[in-house]
C-alpha cells in the first residue's frame, strides 16, 4: 500500500484520513469497506452523530476529538464512494460549504451591517429562503427535513412559524388524535423552557430505573 504510517510524535490530518478511506476501498484493501455503498452506510451518519452529541455532553475533549473523526469518516466515505462514481469527491464537499458560509455571511465577507446575532440569523433564513427558491414562510416550513425525528422536526417549526406571528393553541386534542396532542406537548415543553427531546430522553432513563427495581422485587 502507497502511504507513509506516523510515528508516535506525529499527527494524521485530513489528508491522511481522505488517503486512508481511499486505500480502504482500493484492489487489495479491506473486503467490507469495498462492499459498501451510500445507500449501506447512510444510518452510520445518525448513529455517529448521536454518539458525537453524547460525547460533548460528557464534556470530555478526547472523547469528543475520537467521536468527531467517526462522524468524519462517514463524510469521506460517502465523498471517496461518490469519487469512484463519478459523482462528486471530498473537494466538491468542501468548495460547496466553503462557498455557502462565505454566502450566508455578507457581514463578515460582504459589506452588510448587523446590530447582533439576532439580525444575523434573520438574514440567514432570508438568504437560505432565496438560495432554496422558497416563496414563502410556508414554503421553509415545508422545507424542514421529514427525516429528522419527529419532535425535533415538530419544535423547530414551531419555532420559525411562532417567529412570523404565528402561535395557535391546540388546546385539549381529542383522546385519539394522538399526533395533535404530542405536538401540543412539544409546544408546552417550549414554552416551559424545556428540550422536548431531552425531556423523554430522561424520563424513559428514569422509566428504566423504575422497571429495575420492579425486576428486583
Amino acid at each position: 500500500m502507497d502511504f507513509n504510517f506516523k510515528n508516535e510524535s506525529e499527527k494524521y490530518n485530513f489528508d491522511d484520513l481522505v488517503r486512508v478511506t481511499e486505500l480502504l476501498r482500493a484492489p487489495g484493501g479491506c473486503p467490507w469497506d469495498r462492499e459498501q455503498t451510500h445507500e449501506s452506510i447512510k444510518r452510520n451518519l445518525i448513529e455517529e452523530g448521536y454518539e458525537l452529541i453524547e460525547a460533548i455532553d460528557g464534556g470530555k475533549p478526547e472523547k469528543m476529538a475520537d467521536e468527531s473523526g467517526d462522524l468524519m469518516l462517514q463524510v469521506v466515505f460517502h465523498a471517496v464512494i461518490g469519487k469512484e462514481a463519478g459523482e462528486y469527491d471530498i473537494d466538491d464537499v468542501t468548495d460547496a460549504i466553503c462557498r455557502k458560509l462565505i454566502h450566508r455571511h455578507p457581514h463578515v465577507f460582504g459589506d452588510v451591517n448587523v446590530s447582533g446575532s439576532g439580525e444575523v440569523l434573520k438574514n440567514w433564513d432570508a438568504i437560505k429562503r432565496g438560495d432554496r427558491h422558497q416563496q414563502s414562510i410556508a414554503d421553509e416550513l415545508r422545507g424542514v427535513s421529514e427525516y429528522l425525528p419527529a419532535l425535533m422536526r415538530a419544535e423547530k417549526i414551531q419555532k420559525k412559524a411562532e417567529k412570523a406571528g404565528y402561535a395557535p393553541e391546540i388546546g385539549e386534542p381529542a383522546e385519539e388524535d394522538f399526533g395533535a396532542a404530542l405536538f401540543e406537548l412539544v409546544r408546552r415543553a417550549r414554552k416551559a423552557g424545556a428540550d422536548p427531546e431531552l425531556a423523554l430522553r430522561e424520563y424513559t432513563n428514569k422509566f428504566i430505573d423504575e422497571f429495575e427495581m420492579f425486576e428486583r422485587e
